[in-house]
């Protein structure tokens, strides 16, 4: 026996394997579907209720402010450049913790 007929032969057993696996998980579902029910219930009674929005009275006054810039590291394309030129920026040296 070479090894082609070795793994042919371990292939067709797999595939035996798991056929038998799937027809017998089939077979035995179909008998306990019947007797068991996956439906969630629940005893209480819940009624749901609209409930309107009223905004503050300070988000009304106040206009909206756009947001400052937070320190996210951003760069202008230039400035990035400039980073690389001054070897700010380590991207090919390895991590030291």
């Amino acid at each position: 026996m070479n090894w082609l007929h070795f793994f042919i032969w371990l292939a067709g057993l797999y595939i035996l394997y798991y056929l038998v696996v799937m027809l017998a998980d089939t077979a035995l579902q179909r008998k306990t579907s019947a007797l068991t029910s996956n439906e969630l219930t629940f005893a209480e009674n819940i009624a749901p209720r609209s409930v309107e929005h009223l905004p503050d009275k300070t988000e009304i006054q106040k206009p909206k402010a756009q947001p400052a810039i937070v320190g996210s590291g951003g760069v202008s394309l230039k400035g990035l450049f400039n980073l690389c030129r001054e070897e700010a920026i380590i991207y090919t040296r390895p991590v030291s913790f």
